[in-house]
């Protein structure tokens, strides 16, 4: 690998670290929305869900960073090959776990709670918050009359959240959004996966198969989609998030690619020994 491409790689990757803690200060930021002193585990998980899932995907990439860079082509032996099993088992869990935590949120956005009609969202300040594109703001007697529409609100939790009809359209979509992205990447991973282990079989020397290529490729135009889509609602970090994980999993494939390269220009044929 150029020496460019090895500079752009750590960038990318200081990048995803960067990026791991600026969303786990979001989580601990919105935590007391959705929790209180008698909130479950469940409910902290669910509260956690996204700094819990970016630490499972950093691990994911890491492992997949070390197995077609340093150790390209050897399979895990020993203790090292269970412990990588476990840690491998525990992280697709928690990826699978987001994606049931999206589809709970989804859930929530359409069977919510009807309120009882009121002229205008300052009936439930002081104690209520209002959802809106993802963010939550609390209602008090100074900003009530500024927020929400209609005379119709609704309660997505057991946590005073609510929201109006349009932030409840609004929310729906974005929920959507968010169980396409998770299910997309969860298809990169697996075709990564595959990938890998294809080419340890072949020592490298059998080229990848062109459908999972524009497979993957195709993933990755949807996910930058959804990405835009955020990105034009104001949901800048989102955007930015989407972008760079891209990055990472291209880095991987540059890898992929780099090690089968290698191994061919490397590799004895049998009337040459």
């Amino acid at each position: 690998m150029s020496a460019w491409r090895q500079r752009l790689k750590w960038l990318v990757y200081a990048a995803l670290a960067a990026n791991f803690l600026v969303y786990l200060y979001q989580d601990v930021e919105y935590a007391p929305y959705v929790l209180d002193a008698d909130s479950s585990i469940r409910e902290v998980l669910v509260a956690y869900a996204t700094s819990i899932d970016l630490v499972a995907w950093f691990t994911l990439i890491l492992l997949f960073e070390v197995e077609t860079t340093v150790r390209a082509g050897r399979p895990w032996e020993g203790a090292a090959k269970w412990a990588v099993k476990g840690v491998r088992v525990l992280c697709y869990a928690t990826v699978l776990h987001t994606t049931f935590a999206n589809v709970m949120a989804l859930e929530e956005f359409r069977h919510p709670a009807p309120l009882p009609p009121a002229a205008d969202v300052c009936a439930y300040a002081g104690e209520w918050t209002l959802l809106r594109n993802r963010d939550y703001l609390e209602i008090d007697a100074g900003n009530c009359r500024t927020l929400g529409r209609g005379h119709e609100f609704f309660a997505l939790s057991d946590d005073k959240v609510l929201t109006d009809r349009e932030g409840l359209a609004e929310g729906t979509l974005l929920a959507w959004t968010d169980i396409a992205e998770s299910v997309a990447w969860l298809l990169i991973v697996v075709l990564t996966e595959v990938a890998v282990r294809r080419l340890r079989i072949s020592r490298g020397l059998r080229p990848r198969p062109a459908h999972l290529l524009r497979a993957k490729m195709l993933l990755y135009a949807a996910i930058l989609a959804i990405s835009l889509f955020w990105g034009s609602k104001g949901q800048i970090l989102y955007l930015w998030d989407e972008l760079v994980w891209i990055l990472g999993f291209l880095v991987i494939d540059w890898n992929l690619r780099d090690w089968q390269r290698f191994r061919r220009a490397f590799s004895v044929s049998p009337t040459a020994a």
